[in-house]
């Protein structure tokens, strides 16, 4: 039995239960009201021929007198008779007759009833002491104390209610099954005829779903599984040395690649939708009904596969698969979260630095995750609370010292750990999207101190590559600018060099609607690869940013100098603005001086400072991490 039906059996368990028992208390507690009306009823019918001077009759409907005594009102004996008992039964002591007399005379009607637990489960028994007044027409003449047994009532009360109980219990139990088949397999039944694959978002590339599109066939995919006890494999596979395709044969011959790997994989998947492009280079195969060793073999297959030659234009291209995989319901139990297994398991395979490593979702990845799932839920909540801020580090001239601007980075203020660095929260933050809401929230911000208390020079702003996506990146770019009042020219983008590693024309297009609006663009983490330099031959941008290990290791190797040397030449050749980040020491700046490079930041120049109102006041305590959008 599944996860999800063994809850649904339980559901359905509690609930019955839970009917049950209100059927039951309900029902013992009308027979308690019941009982307790007739007891009241025939003390009082006795008490009225008794102020009438009448024989008293306790046949019939009183025959559950068993005996009673009736005191004047001064508390003296006045009749007593045990018309229904074999012998007199002990009365309450005098202090209890005295108080339960007096009661009678002044409030009307008193029970001496059973606790109301021990009658509710039958722990009791059904003899109970009964007073009531008697009264004529001149008044109160005194109080009559009755012992009534309602054995034979409780009996036959309990027998019909019983009945009734069981028959209610059953009629919700069938009602509540009715309605979690229909909720669970009903609606199954219903998702299978409603999913069109046809419909799904589809890669123009490659002409297979895209990433949302493979959420909803494993939605689909899934809920089919749990209707028939059967499993659900996924497996993300990463196309090993594909960078180097761009950069060596061109976009073209990477589209042919990506082409032919979206086919090759076609063999492998089963299902309505088999196989999706969820990134650059990166694929999705869903596998349904194997277990963990078909998918070791599936995985094998993948990789052979992949490892032939790709034929391109007549050159002979070699690449490997790095595979995570993660099964339904063995490590999730939802198609979201057994995308975000593979995923983890992918991450870890490409971790182990080798081709065609495989990595199977494990516990280890699980904790992992969970504890990604609570930085994401936490980041939201940030987000609606107000807990992320902004430091800005000034950008100088070397060449004379002014200030040049600012870069603004992003901090989380987490309540009871302080200020945290980008390296604690922005990774878990691309991995899940928020990424984009968390560099909307900076941009904003961003532009809103400039125009208000950065009186001068730019304010730069890291965009992560999941920014880029969004079609409309210009037009919230302008929007900004528009709300806040900050002139377009005091603005800077940095856009990551692997940005262009994947889709260059449609970022390239992207930068250019942006720098058309004004906007200062720049190159960050630049050297890390050939795209940044490619990228540089097709686009004017305004500022190139040396990568921060460059500038650590630039007095240290002569090697990395000459690399810092040759980009800031190349800058000037291009007319581009060098800035060198993570300047810490006075031998660095030396050394760039030489080099020519004309704008420095880091711990030696300024730390990133908290706005106050009087601007930037609160300094960080320790060199921040970069990242993206900080």
């Amino acid at each position: 039995m599944t996860i999800p039906k063994f809850r649904a059996v339980i559901v359905v368990f509690l609930i019955g239960f839970a009917l049950g028992l209100s059927v039951f208390v309900a029902s013992r507690l009308f027979v308690r009201s019941v009982l307790n009306s007739d007891a009241i009823a025939a003390a009082e019918e006795v008490a009225a021929q008794l102020a009438r001077s009448a024989d008293v009759e306790t046949t019939g409907a009183l025959s559950s007198i068993v005996q009673y005594k009736y005191y004047d009102r001064n508390g003296t004996l006045v009749a007593s008779d045990t018309p229904n008992g074999t012998a007199e039964q002990p009365v309450l002591s005098e202090s209890e007759r005295n108080r339960i007399t007096n009661l009678a005379s002044t409030s009307g009607s008193v029970i001496d009833d059973a606790p109301l637990l021990p009658s509710l489960f039958g722990l009791s028994d059904a003899i109970k002491w009964v007073v009531v007044p008697v009264r004529a027409e001149g008044g109160t003449r005194g109080t009559l104390l009755a012992e009534v047994d309602q054995t034979r009532s409780l009996e036959a009360l309990t027998r019909a209610f019983s009945v009734v109980g069981m028959v209610t219990v059953g009629l919700a139990v069938l009602a509540v099954i009715s309605v979690v088949f229909v909720v669970t397999r009903g609606a199954g039944l219903g998702r299978q005829r409603a999913f069109d694959a046809s419909t799904l978002p589809r890669d123009p590339l490659t002409d297979v779903p895209t990433r949302s599109g493979l959420t909803a066939a494993l939605e689909d995919a899934v809920a089919r599984a749990a209707e028939t006890d059967q499993q659900v494999g996924l497996m993300i596979v990463g196309l090993d040395g594909f960078r180097a395709v761009n950069d060596i044969w061109g976009h073209a011959a990477g589209d042919a690649v990506l082409q032919e790997a979206a086919e090759r994989l076609r063999a492998f998947a089963s299902g309505p939708v088999g196989v999706a492009r969820v990134a650059g280079d990166e694929f999705a195969v869903i596998v349904e009904g194997d277990d963990t060793q078909s998918m070791h073999k599936c995985a094998d297959g993948i990789r052979e596969a992949i490892g032939k030659p790709f034929e391109i234009e007549g050159s002979s291209i070699l690449l490997g698969a790095s595979i995570g995989t993660a099964l339904y319901p063995i490590n999730a139990e939802s198609g979201q979260f057994l995308f975000r297994a593979a995923d983890s398991a992918l991450s870890k395979a490409k971790a182990l630095g080798r081709r065609n490593a495989l990595a199977v979702f494990d516990t280890e990845m699980k904790e992992r995750m969970q504890r990604k799932a609570t930085l994401e839920r936490d980041m939201r909540l940030a987000l609606e609370r107000g807990e992320f801020v902004v430091f800005y580090q000034p950008q100088l001239e070397l060449a004379s010292g002014l200030l040049r601007g600012y870069e603004a980075l992003v901090r989380w203020e987490r309540p009871h750990e302080g200020i945290l660095a980008p390296r604690d929260f922005l990774t878990v933050a691309e991995e899940t999207g928020l990424i984009r809401e968390i560099g909307d929230w900076v941009l904003r911000r961003a532009c809103q101190d400039a125009a208000s208390w950065l009186e001068s020079g730019i304010v730069a702003v890291n965009f992560s590559a999941a920014q880029f996506r969004a079609s409309d990146v210009d037009m919230k770019i302008a929007k900004v600018l528009e709300e806040t009042g900050l002139a377009p020219e005091r603005l800077e983008i940095e856009v990551p060099e692997d940005l262009f590693l994947n889709h260059a024309p449609e970022v390239m297009e992207a930068l250019r609607r942006i720098k058309a609006l004004g906007v200062r663009v720049a190159v960050d983490n630049f050297g890390g690869g050939y795209t940044g330099l490619a990228a540089l031959a097709r686009f004017p941008f305004d500022k190139v940013k040396i990568d921060r290990t460059f500038v650590s290791q630039l007095t240290e190797d002569a090697g990395v100098a000459a690399i810092v040397s040759a980009i800031v030449a190349l800058g000037r050749t291009l007319s581009v603005d060098v800035t060198a980040e993570g300047v810490e020491r006075s031998e660095q700046v030396t050394l760039l001086q030489a080099a020519g490079c004309s704008i420095v930041q880091g711990f030696l120049f300024g730390a990133p400072r908290r706005q106050s109102e009087d601007g930037p006041a609160e300094t960080a305590t320790e060199p921040p991490a970069r990242a993206a959008s900080g």
